[in-house]
């Protein structure tokens, strides 16, 4: 690596950062759901319901910043958001440097309005998890396995999703660590679950009266009608439209405090909203992932010189990070925030996949780079707009990874490297 792409690899970063903090900054305090944080920050855990009860980590550190710095929880959370950020920038800075990744790359991760959301969110879990999932990819590419084990257990108790983190492991790990390690992981995951379990009984009940298996399966069922199919659902203790059509629970029985259930006006927020989400957050992510897809679902013929772990991190990636997006639609309304959990797809497998495929020098490259950071901040400001030109964002960004890729498939072979 030359000293001007040294340089650069450093800079990017850092310009990074200033960005995230000055966009990301307004409005964080009324993100969704930041309340029954700040609630757990200020321990009053007997007033948050599940599942917001059992991600302690976060709230916990942000309320002893707080105590400490005497500036009250808020500040805490400004503060663990601010760590956070930097020690994610870092770490995804050190596995692409493992790699010398080419300065076009830098430049397309780091210039991505993917850090003013995942900022902006820094009451929410997301951004302490997604930290701590880097230093645990970061350690398996050193061979540090169990380091990166150990860490299950601060990720368990930011996000109980690590359970999905933990089974992706499985795969990626397969005859690849010792016995003994893969017990440490689930020993790790395990007690995380206790502890977890203890400080999230004793919560209310969630508006619907469910819990547990309940309360996700209806979750999943109202997502995938609101961001799928344009129709929101709507029950008695969801009231959020008028609905065109209401019924009761046949038999006077009831789920929970569900009484009756109906449907909203059609609406298309939802499937546009998903358009964005897949096609436009990662910018031209897509369009380079089909096309490279044949190459990624067999790492091991490509990476015959990895260093330890490499094949690891390729398959914990590949597994988790795909699981992560096609998902997006089941998990609630905002696609945007939740497709960014397929992050370790876009910035470790997929970059590595293009340095070695194509020559990321000359023209053609930073028209490519421009092409896909259009892509990602039109679907940023597209997530902004409550006005019907949210789908002509949705169908933009769309377009664009159709560009992209005929462009790929075109004149992709004289980029190819040697």
């Amino acid at each position: 690596m030359s000293s001007r792409a040294r340089f650069l690899s450093l800079l990017l970063p850092a310009v990074c950062l200033c960005f995230a903090l000055v966009l990301g900054l307004p409005g964080a305090a009324h993100v969704p759901d930041a309340g029954h944080y700040r609630l757990l920050a200020l321990g009053q855990r007997a007033a948050v319901p599940a599942p917001f009860s059992a991600r302690i980590l976060g709230p916990a550190i942000a309320g002893w910043l707080g105590h400490f710095t005497a500036l009250g929880a808020d500040t805490g959370f400004l503060w663990l958001g601010i760590v956070c950020l930097v020690a994610f920038l870092a770490l995804i800075a050190g596995l692409l440097w493992s790699w010398q990744a080419p300065t076009a790359i830098f430049a397309a991760i780091f210039l991505m309005p993917f850090w003013v959301d995942i900022f902006h969110d820094y009451y929410l879990p997301d951004l302490l998890h997604a930290a701590i999932l880097a230093a645990i990819l970061l350690c398996l590419w050193f061979g540090y396995t169990t380091a990166a084990l150990l860490l299950l257990f601060p990720a368990y108790l930011a996000r109980e999703s690590t359970l999905l983190v933990g089974l992706c492991l499985i795969f990626a790990c397969w005859r690849r660590v010792r016995l003994h390690h893969a017990v440490m992981g689930v020993l790790a995951i395990f007690c995380a679950g206790l502890v977890s379990r203890h400080y999230g009984q004793g919560g209310p009940a969630s508006v619907h009266g469910l819990g547990g298996g309940a309360y996700i399966l209806g979750k999943l069922v109202w997502s995938f009608f609101k961001n799928v199919l344009g129709l929101p659902l709507w029950s008695n203790t969801l009231p959020e439209c008028s609905p065109i059509w209401r019924n009761a629970l046949p038999g006077g029985h009831h789920l929970g405090a569900i009484r009756e259930v109906g449907l909203c006006q059609p609406s298309l927020w939802g499937p546009a909203r998903l358009l964005i989400a897949w096609f436009g957050v990662f910018g031209i992510g897509p369009s380079l992932a089909l096309v490279l897809w044949r190459k990624m679902i067999s790492p091991a013929r490509a990476t015959d010189q990895r260093l330890p772990g490499q094949l690891i991190v390729f398959r914990f990636c590949l597994l988790y990070g795909v699981i992560s997006i096609l998902m997006t639609p089941l998990l609630g309304a905002s696609a945007d925030r939740l497709v960014e959990y397929g992050w370790p797809f876009y910035f470790v497998i997929l970059p590595w996949f293009v340095a070695t495929t194509y020559d990321l020098s000359g023209i053609r490259t930073s028209a490519m780079v421009l092409l896909h950071l259009l892509t990602c901040w039109l679907a940023w400001f597209g997530f902004r707009q409550q006005t019907p030109s949210f789908l002509f964002a949705g169908l933009a960004v769309l377009a664009l990874n159709g560009v992209s890729y005929t462009l790929l498939k075109r004149f992709g072979t004289s980029l190819v490297k040697a």
